[in-house]
Parts: C-alpha cells; sequence; structure tokens
C-alpha cells in the first residue's frame, strides 16, 4: 500500500491549478470556437450548396428540356409521323392487298383448281393448254403485283419518306438545334457568370480568412505556447519538484515512515505479542474453567 500511494500523481496546489486552467480556457476556448464556426459553415454554407444548384438550376432546366423539347417533339412524331403513316399503310396498303386476295387471287385460283381437276379427270389433252393458261394468269397476276407495288412505291412511300425526311430534318434545324445551342449558351453564361465569381469569391474569403486569421492566430498561439508556456510550465514544475515536493518528501514523509518503522509498528507487535495475547490466553482459560466456553 505505501508502494501504491508513492507511485500515484499527487494532485496540484490550489495556487498552481487556478493559473493552468485560466491558460487552458484561454488557449482551448478559441479553437473550439473556431471549430464551431468551420462546422456552421461546412453544415449552413456548403452542404445547401448541392441541393440548392438542383433544386434551382438543373431540376427547371430539365423540367424545361422536358416541356420545351422532349414533349413536342413527341407529339410531332404521334401526331405528324406515326398516326398518319399508320392510315396510310393501313387503309392503302394492308386494305387493298386484302380485299385483291380475298375478291380476285383466291377466286382465281379455286377456279384454276376446279378447272384443272376437271380436266385432269376427263383428259389429257388439256394439260398443255390449261399449263398456258395458268402460266398466262400468273403472269397476269406477278405483273399486277409488281405494278401496283411499282406504283405504290411511287405514288404513296417515297412521297411520304420525303415528308417524313423533310419533317426531320426541319425540326432538328429550327428546334432542336437552337434550343440545344440556347441551354448550352445559358449553362456556359451561368457557370461563367455565376458559379465561376460565386467559387473565386468562396476561395479569395476562406484564402484571406486562412492567411490573414487562422495562420497568425496559429503562429501566435504556437509561439505563445512555445515561448510562455512550456517555459513556465517547466520552471513551475521544477521548482513544485525541488520545493513542495522535497519539503513533503524529507519532513513529513520520511519521519512518519520512519516514526511508523521503528516505533508505532515496534511498540505495537509488542503490545500484541508481550501483552494482549498472553491475556487473551489466561481470559480463555478462565472462560474454560468456569465452563463459558
Amino acid at each position: 500500500m505505501t508502494s501504491l500511494k508513492k507511485h500515484e500523481p499527487e494532485p496540484l496546489p490550489t495556487w498552481l491549478a487556478w493559473p493552468v486552467r485560466v491558460v487552458a480556457v484561454a488557449v482551448v476556448v478559441p479553437f473550439k470556437l473556431l471549430w464551431e464556426l468551420l462546422v456552421a459553415i461546412r453544415r449552413y454554407v456548403l452542404e445547401p450548396i448541392p441541393g440548392l444548384i438542383y433544386r434551382y438550376v438543373l431540376r427547371p432546366i430539365g423540367i424545361a428540356i422536358d416541356y420545351v423539347v422532349l414533349r413536342p417533339l413527341a407529339w410531332l412524331w404521334r401526331h405528324l409521323i406515326w398516326i398518319p403513316l399508320v392510315w396510310v399503310l393501313r387503309n392503302l396498303v394492308v386494305t387493298p392487298l386484302a380485299w385483291l386476295v380475298e375478291h380476285v387471287i383466291a377466286p382465281a385460283l379455286q377456279v384454276l383448281w376446279d378447272a384443272t381437276v376437271w380436266l385432269a379427270k376427263r383428259t389429257r389433252l388439256f394439260w398443255v393448254y390449261l399449263g398456258k393458261g395458268i402460266f398466262y394468269v400468273l403472269w397476269a397476276l406477278v405483273q399486277a403485283v409488281r405494278w401496283t407495288v411499282v406504283a405504290l412505291y411511287r405514288y404513296l412511300l417515297r412521297p411520304i419518306g420525303i415528308a417524313v425526311a423533310w419533317l426531320v430534318e426541319t425540326g432538328y434545324r429550327y428546334g432542336i438545334r437552337p434550343i440545344g445551342l440556347a441551354v448550352a449558351w445559358l449553362a456556359v453564361a451561368f457557370w461563367r457568370f455565376v458559379l465561376r465569381p460565386i467559387g473565386i469569391a468562396v476561395a479569395f474569403v476562406v484564402g484571406v480568412f486562412i492567411h490573414y486569421g487562422l495562420r497568425p492566430a496559429g503562429l501566435l498561439i504556437a509561439w505563445f505556447w512555445r515561448h510562455v508556456l512550456v517555459p513556465v510550465g517547466r520552471a513551475v514544475a521544477w521548482a513544485w519538484n525541488h520545493s513542495v515536493v522535497l519539503l513533503w518528501r524529507y519532513l513529513v514523509v520520511a519521519p512518519v515512515r520512519w516514526t511508523w518503522q521503528s516505533v508505532v509498528a515496534p511498540t505495537g507487535r509488542w503490545i500484541r505479542d508481550s501483552v494482549l495475547r498472553p491475556v487473551g490466553h489466561t481470559v480463555g482459560r478462565v472462560l474454560a474453567t468456569l465452563g463459558l466456553r
């Protein structure tokens, strides 16, 4: 127990504790206030910037592009290209071909089949004439289909394709390209006249604050710590160790230890061995003799 108490750090005296507390407050409080200021700048200035840029710049630009470019283009594509093209293909291509197949090609094929069966059953002499007839009929059908396809391409599909190409080129030249140039000009102007000056101003303010505020304060605090607090602390520690500690060690601890080891402990052991222990044995014998033990 004595060795453990010897190695425990002794508390500072009151006359030294108060100056140390004052110096600690004078050094720690400015750093604490500066840290709180930086945390507040980060929380209330730097962190809201991306949200503000998205809310008041990027989102309105996206909404404007959606309403000005994408929806008009979708409307133009649906009502000027897709719906007319579907109507033309349905009413001028599919319906005539279906009618032709149902009322011309299918009856002709049925008649040819019946005639072929009838001729095959009755005579073989008609095979040659039947073959020629089939050939001429097929040739006529091929020519009719060829003429129909050529006419359909020349007088319907090609004008529609030219009109669609003209619409696409006109929409790109007078719609998409000017809007894209306007959006690019707005983005460049916003960067050049808003974001870049704000960034330069923030960088300048931060640089001035660091150069003329934090750096001199840090240098001053470092100089004060190195040339004032450290020498004062060393001097106070040296004076404390060579005055109060030595006086306490040699005027209190050493006499108390010597008194305990040389007077109190031997006297206590003698009283225990020479007085208390015989008295205890005697009292025990008496009690045993009386039957009380």
